[in-house]
């Protein structure tokens, strides 16, 4: 497992989750608050589609990271596993705190997908040893 696959199937995660986030924002932010205001819906569709563009930005950043040297590709990994564990952690954060409105709590698979790519992202970047062809 190279760091070019890492980085190549983390950024394609990262743009259809920015994707589905901006082009979904007023369903999810209606999602569970039936009588929501017009201007508190607005708001919530705003903070969407900033999740959106940071899960864009953060995409196409990995991507074009895919061709660097390994050694440079590594340390994109550890910081991306760094973002990753503080996700999985915002993530487990808000599934317990928006208990009394479930629908706005991520879904139960989340948790578990970000924790396995954090522990990818590190493995790849701290444990895996370099191939003399990955190297070039």
């Amino acid at each position: 497992m190279t760091p070019k696959v890492v980085l190549t199937v983390i950024g394609i995660l990262m743009l259809v989750h920015g994707i589905a986030f901006f082009f979904g924002a007023s369903t999810m932010a209606k999602m569970g608050v039936p009588d929501i205001s017009e201007q508190a819906l607005k708001m919530s569709v705003g903070v969407h589609e900033i999740v959106a563009m940071c899960s864009v930005f953060l995409g196409i950043v990995l991507i074009f990271s895919r061709d660097i040297d390994t050694h440079s590709a590594k340390k994109v990994l550890t910081g991306t596993g760094i973002g990753l564990l503080v996700l999985t952690a915002g993530i487990i954060y808000h599934m317990i705190t928006l208990k009394e409105i479930p629908e706005q709590a991520p879904p139960t698979p989340m948790p578990i997908i970000a924790a396995l790519l954090t522990v990818w992202a590190f493995y790849v970047a701290l444990v895996k040893k370099e191939d003399t062809e990955e190297t070039q």
